[in-house]
């Protein structure tokens, strides 16, 4: 097992991506931190599908966009498992919006939980490792905050996801060398995000493997920087994007 009694800060992770990544964690012998802000049912099934394989697995709802509710996500992980190993910061909102409509709220709105809560749980979690000198930092970001590929239907979203891949690099210079954080950048990925039928079939006929993503694709990226495999890695911005960005 790759993470045997590694523990595991999930965000955003009672579906989609973070949902996948913590199933794989827990199957290779992490114990996750289930985190959800609304939706505690779909927490609840997935800490129920890792116990029932022998995993263990808790469901702690936070709101990562706020800072009381961040410190206690860790505080609650840390007294159920004593320390935190590893952090994703999955947890993302998209609110797809024309540019010439977009107002004050809905920036902050999509930047408090894409960005500030990235900084914020990174913080936090700082606290943890930065004493025993370890720990894995992933942080999910998204091809549309990749050169121009952001559309005026969501340029907030791309903005914070071009701040979430800068902000990785200086994460990794500011806790290394103990700490190691990177980034993936997943291209379209079958989730509940999912857009109209028309634009799948445009990211499908652009990309070099003529095909979307499935959530596990992008989860087994995680695992790889979430182990001992990748100790020597920082700073760095993995695509996982079916080959999108060489259109």
């Amino acid at each position: 097992m790759r993470l045997k009694n590694k523990v595991a800060v999930i965000t955003g992770s009672s579906r989609g991506i973070g949902r996948s990544t913590a199933l794989l964690f827990a199957e290779e012998g992490a114990k996750v931190v289930i985190n959800y802000r609304e939706r505690l049912g779909s927490a609840e099934d997935v800490v129920s599908s890792i116990v029932q394989k022998g995993g263990s697995a808790i469901a702690i709802q936070a709101d990562i966009s706020e800072p009381k509710d961040i410190k206690l996500l860790f505080r609650r992980a840390t007294e159920a498992f004593g320390t935190v190993d590893i952090l994703v910061n999955n947890a993302g909102i998209c609110v797809p919006k024309p540019f010439l409509e977009l107002t004050r709220e809905d920036m902050d709105l999509v930047f408090g939980v894409n960005v500030t809560g990235v900084v914020l749980c990174s913080q936090e979690v700082a606290k943890i490792m930065m004493p025993k000198e370890s720990g894995k930092i992933i942080n999910i970001a998204s091809i549309s905050g990749i050169r121009n590929f952001g559309t005026p239907g969501n340029m907030h979203y791309a903005m914070s996801k071009a701040s979430v891949v800068s902000a990785t690099g200086i994460l990794a210079k500011a806790l290394g060398p103990g700490i190691s954080v990177n980034c993936v950048v997943p291209g379209f990925v079958d989730t509940e995000m999912a857009t109209s039928p028309e634009y799948v079939e445009q990211v499908i006929s652009a990309s070099a493997l003529k095909r979307i993503l499935r959530p596990e694709e992008i989860a087994r990226t995680c695992l790889f920087l979430a182990s001992e495999d990748s100790d020597g890695i920082t700073g760095e911005v993995i695509h996982v994007d079916a080959g999108f960005q060489l259109k």
